[in-house]
């Protein structure tokens, strides 16, 4: 279970609030954290996904507030809380010995916007509370329209020739913060396959097409 209390207690003196439910507290009350750790994984259905995929949560009510305020608007105090939901995701993949986490590089130019690469980020925190590694084995090869403003369509064509996977003797699963259509996912999957290594699941913090009670 992830803990808080310094934040908790911090929260009542500097007047913040809960992005969730509007509580006091910073970022997220304990009673939206308990809701949001009480979440069992499930296996995603996605259509063209090509492993077995996993996420920790429905991505709405809860993480749809949480996510996009830790990678864009700098509320970092999340990242404890949506790396143990992302470890739980890669512990329901049964990682055999020797698997690598393999994030979704982020957009390089929002990186510099955000100051953090946050899947990175997410990946060393879950590869150290698992004992298992972390590596940058994905990276971009151009830029293009945000995916967020796509269709499934879009989707597929920007990610068509956007990754370039390195190659990995070790298992690998490839991971991200939330699945919406799937794309990013199955091609960077693929991308990894061309150079030689053996994807055995994905997994996710939240997936967008499944919506939990709030």
């Amino acid at each position: 279970m992830c803990a808080f209390p310094f934040q908790d207690f911090a929260s009542l003196l500097l007047g913040t609030r809960c992005l969730v439910c509007g509580a006091p507290a910073v970022a997220c009350c304990p009673a939206c954290r308990e809701r949001i750790i009480g979440k069992a994984p499930h296996q995603v259905r996605r259509c063209g996904l090509s492993v077995p995929t996993w996420a920790a949560n429905p991505y709405r009510p809860e993480l749809a507030r949480l996510i996009p305020a830790f990678k864009d608007d700098g509320a970092w105090s999340l990242v404890r809380l949506l790396s143990c939901r992302l470890a739980m995701a890669v512990v329901a993949c049964r990682p055999p010995t020797g698997t690598v986490l393999v994030p979704v590089p982020s957009q390089p130019a929002a990186v510099r916007r955000r100051g953090i690469d946050h899947t990175w980020m997410l990946a060393r925190r879950v590869a150290r509370a698992l004992g298992i590694e972390a590596a940058r084995l994905l990276r971009r090869l151009n830029g293009g329209d945000a995916q967020r403003l796509q269709g499934r369509a879009g989707r597929e064509r920007l990610s068509e020739s956007r990754f370039l996977g390195t190659t990995c003797r070790s298992p690998v699963i490839v991971i991200d913060d939330v699945v919406t259509t799937g794309t990013s996912l199955t091609v960077s999957c693929e991308a990894m396959r061309r150079c030689g290594a053996t994807v055995i699941a994905a997994a996710v913090i939240g997936d967008a097409n499944l919506s939990g009670k709030y």
